[in-house]
């Protein structure tokens, strides 16, 4: 997950730039093209009552974390080139056969993409520029624009779906609907109504998978608590799990019972301790680092052994290397995988690192929800009869939103209230949750918000200041279900670009945040 770019010590910063280089850039757009193509097949396939899931989940799980500048060898590169090239050949293959069987008249693809066992690094990014090149030039602005949204709402969609994938459930529904979508990118004349038409489809599917994970959470980890969670740390031996995937926690925290090590989350991963499920882990003492997610930081000053979960994008370009492991199917340079969850190799190298020589005391961190707690305070918003209730969050927030919002809540109209994910003014108007950056569980709540408030209402007004790759899908989601008046803080330019930004913020109605008093202005001269 990324955080808005403004942020003083993100890994943006740090690097002294954020953006994605033309390499990482080719590669994705040759990528596109096995995955549009595999897609066109894989839909002919299905027409056809033949489900190809392995390899839709290949593709599913690709996209997920194809904006990932992953460290990897010009090997491995090629190897996932090759494995993704040998499914398109393989349906394609099937397709064919089938139609011939059945004296069917096929349609094909007249440019098939073409790899060799010969075929560089090099020859495969020469590719990615000139399709980088020809796909603008077919398109005007406005599609341009559009065409990249798009892609922005396949990658939640699919992202989404990857942690529905860790639950151990599929969804045939939504992944047809990528596949479409991708398939859309086939054509040569795509129209600017499809595309969106497809884009409201994605969004709504989008929020529909969340509300599944929720509750496959809840049922599998129990109902979030409201949990003090400690920022200290003991001396001791040590291993920090960072990433967002419950799953790989709970396996490393069962192979390392009985044993002489303490465990910290890290990043995304803070939420988990709001489950009643992982308090029953001695192990677990509590979350490393800023709460945020600022890799190069945490990561460079924690003197233990680091996992990285699956399906993570994660800069570990500068840091240092033979202590960092990961669970996903393919490890980056200086990685160590983790096969067949055995973490013995990742426990062995924790208690050869140094851990902690001497305590740190630190605060603690407040997470969770108490539900009742929250529904008496929806009640009594209802019966103040507002003129505004105000919806802020998610996530910690950077240093100039601080800013932006200690202005806000002074600036506050009367007879407000105001359901903050984030900043907490303690007031007695101001309702503070905290459930980090999960948002199958804030999508959760949401929904209990809406059943008691129309999201229609014009009394309603959304400030969401955390941009991510979820962060257009939902907000799509919530503009077609009527939400009138929403506020998007920046993004980083690796998230979204600023251009397309500021089209989509155009095309579905989006404010974007300025100042607060100005924003204040807006909203009472609109509402």
């Amino acid at each position: 997950m990324y955080y808005n770019s403004s942020f003083e010590y993100n890994d943006c910063v740090a690097k002294g730039a954020c953006s994605i280089s033309p390499n990482i850039s080719s590669m994705q757009e040759v990528m596109y093209i096995l995955f549009r193509q595999t897609a066109f097949y894989l839909l002919k396939l299905i027409d056809f009552n033949v489900r190809k899931q392995d390899i839709i989940k290949n593709i599913i799980k690709e996209i997920a974390v194809i904006d990932s500048a992953r460290d990897f060898s010009e090997s491995q590169i090629l190897d996932s080139f090759s494995k993704h090239y040998v499914n398109l050949v393989s349906c394609r293959k099937e397709y064919l056969k089938i139609c011939k069987e059945q004296n069917i008249k096929c349609d094909d693809i007249k440019n098939l993409v073409k790899f060799s066992p010969k075929t560089s690094l090099s020859e495969i990014l020469k590719k990615g520029d000139k399709e980088f090149l020809n796909k603008y030039k077919k398109l005007n602005f406005e599609k341009k624009y559009i065409a990249e949204i798009l892609r922005s709402v396949i990658k939640s969609v699919c992202s989404n779906l990857v942690s529905l994938y860790e639950l151990n459930k599929t969804a045939e529904i939504a992944e047809n609907k990528v596949l479409n979508a991708i398939n859309l990118f086939n054509s040569n004349r795509i129209l600017f109504e499809t595309m969106k038409k497809n884009i409201d489809e994605l969004a709504k599917e989008d929020i529909e998978l969340l509300k599944i994970i929720n509750k496959l959470q809840i049922e599998k980890y129990g109902t979030p608590e409201k949990t003090e969670v400690s920022l200290s740390t003991r001396p001791n031996k040590v291993i920090m799990v960072s990433g967002s995937n419950f799953e790989d926690l709970d396996l490393l925290l069962k192979s390392a019972e009985g044993k002489d090590i303490d465990i910290y989350t890290n990043g995304n991963l803070l939420i988990a301790h709001a489950f009643p499920y992982f308090k029953n882990f001695k192990n677990l003492k509590g979350h490393f680092g800023s709460v945020s997610f600022n890799t190069i930081l945490d990561f460079a000053t924690f003197p233990g052994a680091i996992l990285l979960t699956k399906n993570e994008v994660q800069n570990i370009e500068y840091l240092y290397r033979g202590r960092l492991f990961t669970t996903d199917s393919a490890a980056a340079k200086g990685v160590i995988k983790i096969d067949n969850n055995n973490f013995l190799p990742l426990i062995n190298s924790a208690f050869q690192a140094k851990g902690f020589a001497k305590a740190h005391d630190r605060n603690y961190i407040e997470v969770g929800y108490d539900e009742k707690e929250f529904d008496s305070f929806l009640d009594k918003i209802l019966s103040e009869n507002p003129e505004r209730i105000f919806i802020i969050g998610h996530s910690n927030l950077p240093v100039l939103q601080k800013e932006y919002f200690k202005s806000f809540f002074n600036n506050l109209p009367s007879k407000s209230w105001v359901i903050s994910f984030s900043y907490n003014p303690n007031q007695d108007n101001v309702y503070a949750l905290n459930v980090g950056n999960d948002y199958p569980m804030i999508y959760g709540i949401l929904h209990k918000i809406l059943q008691k408030i129309p999201v229609t209402s014009s009394k309603l007004v959304f400030f969401l200041t955390k941009c991510d790759v979820n962060s257009l899908s939902n907000i799509i989601s919530l503009k077609n279900s009527g939400a009138k008046n929403i506020f998007l803080s920046e993004c980083p330019p690796t998230i979204i670009n600023p251009a397309v930004l500021r089209a989509f913020n155009k095309i579905y109605g989006i404010h974007s945040i300025t100042n607060a008093q100005d924003d204040l202005k807006k909203i009472k001269e609109e509402l």
